[in-house]
């Protein structure tokens, strides 16, 4: 098998009195391989995808040393019309690839570039979306898609150049579980049927794990682990900022050795003597007492429809949330999740209904009043994003507010420090990381300190550690100011593990509401909503544990008595 990829002593610069944004990466992908690249905000993924995909230098300006060749061609030798046929690319934000108005004339976009004939073009063009499930949606304006149709239009639009080389940007940071189970099944077909080789960066790594033969970590800049994913899942990757699949994380810490489980199946197969001490067991499992009943924010059968649009996206809407509660939305994506943020911040007015804040209908209240009471951090940062350096964008709103400009440079500084941003103020916040640029938006709503905060995706593009570190920080401004937060997620782990409610939309409509357990127990029996519950809690219900845990730290009691009875025995 011939090396598709060859990376040989790679560092980058950016600035060239700087610091290498990576430096001597050495590593070879073979034709048909699938490689995971992991690694925190910052640590030189981007940057190692568009070297080798020859966009560094040929498009980013950059000094490069070492050499990045594809299929035994130097890419600074190739031209990019030569690159684009070899290597196709899907970065973090859809909006950015996405050129045209209709969904069948993006796609067409790159094969009429190449002037292919009509036939062809159109060909190609019903592939490409049938593969990523929007054949339906090829006369579909693109601005009416949801988030996480984008990010598949630009996968097609990909697919449509008939690449040999499939780079993807965290390429599922928008879907939810059905659309990511899509996108991952649809790369496997690709590699399995049409011998493609994929490099994908993913913090999703427990939903990856069948798919991918190598993990590769990126840690200080440079590669630090190159191993197979069994192999790699036994590592400490925590040290290094990475979340663990939960089922590794407990084979791990049960005591098990050599090449780790990647499934709940393959799980209780290695771990036979914890299943059976595990089964039918009751734990003490208490839920969080419900808050006191203070809404900050409710929705009263709300019904609405965009102005292009036909179809209502809410369907008599109905839910509240009180002050100092932690609210996650999850459900599908179209389900309404977005267009709820919206309604409360007051950016759209319901077609029928009523949305309150702080007791106060939204249609009765001026953009000023509102907007001290809201804080919306959208799904997309660079929305955000319109000051020269990272600390004017912080201070813009408070300073706009006519505040003390003593006491906001103060505080900005605090936030920055907070969020490892302190290092970039005086950058251009273009020019960080999409994950860095998420940090400074909510950085530059948190400063006002509002008493609702709307998150949309909050944790997209952020490597694990950083993403807790966030809705900490989140839980503690719950906790200490009392703040109402509504977040909206496709990530149930972290829902399960901050969440003291979650609300579960379907179809425009609230299909349940309650705690994570209770939701999660619902959504089994509901396979439509596109709600896959953590793995602790799959692994809790395929053993039968009652009530099942939600969390990781709900069932290590049972795995250190487990521990205790298996070393007791052994010395008896």
């Amino acid at each position: 098998m011939s090396h598709a990829i060859e990376v040989k002593d790679l560092s980058v610069w950016y600035n060239v009195a700087g610091e290498p944004a990576i430096k001597h990466v050495n590593l070879t992908v073979d034709e048909g391989e699938f490689v995971l690249f992991v690694g925190r905000t910052g640590s030189g993924k981007s940057t190692l995808l568009n070297s080798i995909n020859g966009v560094i230098p040929n498009i980013i300006n950059a000094k490069l040393e070492g050499s990045v060749k594809i299929y035994g061609r130097d890419t600074r030798l190739m031209q990019l019309k030569e690159l684009s046929t070899l290597v196709g690319t899907v970065y973090q934000t859809p909006e950015d690839q996405i050129f045209s108005l209709v969904v069948e004339d993006d796609v067409a976009f790159g094969p009429e570039n190449l002037a292919l004939p009509p036939d062809e073009i159109r060909k190609r063009v019903e592939d490409s979306l049938r593969l990523v499930g929007l054949l339906d949606r090829k006369k579909f304006p693109t601005f009416l898609l949801s988030g996480g149709q984008k990010q598949r239009l630009v996968i097609a639009d990909a697919l449509s150049m008939r690449p040999k080389v499939l780079i993807l940007d965290e390429p599922t940071s928008m879907l939810d579980s059905l659309g990511t189970s899509e996108v991952f099944s649809t790369l496997k077909k690709l590699r399995d049927e049409y011998g493609m080789t994929i490099l994908m960066a993913e913090h999703k790594v427990e939903r990856v794990l069948g798919l991918v033969d190598r993990l590769i970590l990126i840690y200080d800049k440079t590669v630090v682990i190159d191993k197979p994913i069994r192999e790699a899942l036994m590592e400490d990757l925590v040290m290094y900022g990475i979340e663990e699949p939960q089922v590794s994380y407990l084979y791990k810490q049960i005591g098990g050795s050599g090449k780790a489980p990647l499934t709940i199946e393959e799980f209780m197969k290695y771990e036979t003597g914890f299943s059976e001490f595990s089964r039918g067991r009751q734990v003490a499992l208490v839920d969080s007492p419900p808050k006191t009943l203070d809404p900050v924010v409710e929705l009263n059968n709300v019904w609405f429809a965009y102005e292009r649009s036909k179809e209502w996206v809410l369907k008599g809407t109905s839910f509240a949330v009180n002050k100092g509660e932690f609210v996650s939305l999850v459900g599908p994506n179209g389900s309404g999740k977005t267009t709820i943020l919206r309604l409360i911040a007051g950016l759209q007015k319901p077609s029928q209904g009523e949305v309150r804040v702080m007791g106060k209908p939204t249609t009765k209240m001026s953009r000023k009043e509102l907007s001290s009471f809201v804080g919306y951090v959208f799904q997309d940062p660079d929305q955000m994003l319109f000051n020269t350096t990272v600390l004017s964008e912080v201070e813009f709103t408070p300073r706009l507010m006519g505040l003390n400009a003593q006491a906001v440079r103060k505080k900005a500084i605090e936030i920055l420090e907070e969020f490892g941003l302190l290092e970039y103020k005086n950058e251009n916040p273009h020019r960080l990381s999409v994950g860095q640029r998420r940090l400074l938006s909510l950085a530059s709503v948190l400063i006002n300190e509002p008493k609702i905060l709307l998150l949309d995706e909050p944790t997209r593009a952020l490597d694990w550690e950083t993403g807790e570190g966030v809705l900490k920080f989140v839980k503690r401004l719950v906790r200490d100011k009392g703040i109402g937060v509504i977040a909206v997620s496709h990530n149930m782990k972290q829902a399960a593990d901050h969440s003291d409610r979650v609300i579960a939309l379907y179809s425009g409509t609230v299909a349940a509401q309650g705690t994570p357990r209770e939701v999660f127990m619902r959504a089994i029996e509901n396979p439509n909503w596109s709600l896959v519950p953590p793995q602790v809690f799959q692994l809790s219900v395929a053993l039968s544990i009652r009530p099942p845990a939600v969390k990781i730290d709900e069932i290590m009691p049972l795995v250190d008595e487990y521990k205790a009875r298996a070393k007791a025995a052994g010395k008896a």
